[in-house]
């Protein structure tokens, strides 16, 4: 039986706002005034960040995880391909995962799909192809409509899986990409094509096209519980109804880990970063308070036949993660879980029962978390957490699928 794989995953937030930055700003998002930035203090930040991915390959984490943001300090990678090829070219071991690409952002998605099948000749096949639509803020970054820009994401997926796996020269006659020659060079080192993850929240539609081109789907929640068991329920249920049965690994779930010698450690250590990210790195997209972008008419863009779902199952007034308030609202989000190996350990395994997923990216470095604590909580966790883990996660997989030890898990696409 195949464990759990684990990840580290970093957003590379920028870690030297001022003091009063929540009570003088009103966003870390799109419009965050970049005369905050300082160039002195930020001299070999992204080295710093980059290496701290490496150190994460060197002590056993299955993977590496980028993803792509603009004009914000959540995260400080408009272009997560770069920090791939540095990865590809520092490290021996562990996927690469760009979770992923903002496709419609790009002009041509045939320069994703030849950067792309640049990373995996450069790293021997580790890549993991990640492809997204964005989220409201890049809808503002870049001025790109949201409505058309699902079906332009779709189309732009296809485009790139035909330009790994058909013979080329041939043309490419789409709606929003119409080209007369696609024979990109190189190709791909893993065949058919890299594994291909699509991040999502719970619709339906998106759930449906995941399982109908055979793709991963990573649930794009900060939160965990009752709402991460259902959405991997709905996934199961719509993978049977293309004739498929679910396999862990076909499905990932983000969360925030901080680990310590002790519980008291783990929080006194954290406390700063935590917060850091809570109130500044959220603010403006996943905090009520600050001028929000992530929201409003036609953003994100919601089909109309999953409307009336929409309506009768959320509410606007719901705290957001950023909205946490002590640490006690903080363990019932179960979004950013802290503590020694051993409470570490117990909560994984609680979410895992819970909701059997076979990817776990997680991201130890928060808001201005210093390196050596960054580097203690990893090396805390692959040495005492994630070896009882994966073994308790063959057992989870193995009494709720009995039907994965008879033969072999389906290919992952």
């Amino acid at each position: 039986m195949r464990p759990v794989d684990l990840y580290c995953w970093h957003f590379m937030s920028y870690p030297h706002l001022p003091k009063d930055f929540d009570e003088k700003y009103d966003t870390g998002w799109v419009t965050v005034p970049n005369e905050l930035w300082d160039r002195e203090k930020s001299r070999g930040l992204l080295r710093q960040y980059i290496d701290q991915l490496i150190y994460a390959s060197e002590i056993g984490f299955d993977g590496m995880v980028l993803n792509e943001h603009h004009q914000n300090i959540y995260g400080l990678m408009p272009s997560p391909n770069i920090i791939a090829a540095a990865l590809a070219h520092a490290t021996k071991q562990g996927k690469i995962v760009v979770l992923g690409n903002l496709l419609p952002l790009h002009m041509n998605p045939l320069r994703v799909a030849e950067e792309y099948a640049m990373l995996d000749n450069m790293c021997d096949g580790r890549l993991i192809a990640g492809f997204a639509p964005g989220s409201g803020p890049e809808t503002f970054n870049y001025d790109v409509a949201s409505a058309p820009s699902r079906d332009q994401f779709w189309e732009a997926v296809d485009l790139i899986r035909d330009a790994w796996t058909k013979p080329g020269p041939f043309a490419y006659e789409g709606r929003h990409y119409p080209l007369r020659y696609v024979n990109p060079w190189p190709q791909p080192t893993q065949r058919p094509h890299p594994p291909i993850w699509i991040p999502s929240g719970r619709s339906k539609g998106t759930l449906r096209q995941i399982a109908k081109h055979g793709y991963s789907y990573f649930l794009s929640s900060r939160s965990h519980g009752s709402a991460t068991a259902k959405a991997q329920q709905t996934f199961e249920q719509v993978l049977g109804e293309y004739g498929q049965r679910y396999e862990p690994h076909r499905m990932g779930i983000l969360m925030s880990v901080c680990v310590g010698e002790t519980d008291k450690e783990a929080q006194e250590k954290s406390e700063e970063g935590i917060w850091y990210f809570l109130r500044n790195c959220l603010k403006g997209h996943q905090r009520r308070e600050g001028r929000q972008l992530t929201y409003g008419p036609g953003v994100p863009y919601i089909p109309p036949s999953e409307w009336a779902d929409f309506l009768r199952t959320t509410d606007p007034t719901t705290p957001l993660l950023g909205d946490t308030e002590d640490w006690d609202d903080l363990e019932r989000s179960a979004s950013i879980l802290v503590g020694s190996p051993d409470t570490i350990y117990e909560r994984l395994v609680a979410i895992l029962e819970q909701a059997p997923v076979g990817n776990l990216l997680m991201q130890f470095h928060l808001g201005n978390m210093p390196d050596e604590w960054t580097r203690k909580s990893m090396n805390l966790f692959a040495t005492q957490v994630a070896p009882r883990l994966r073994e308790a996660s063959k057992k989870i997989f193995a009494k709720k699928y009995p039907y994965l030890e008879q033969q072999a898990p389906e290919a992952v696409k």
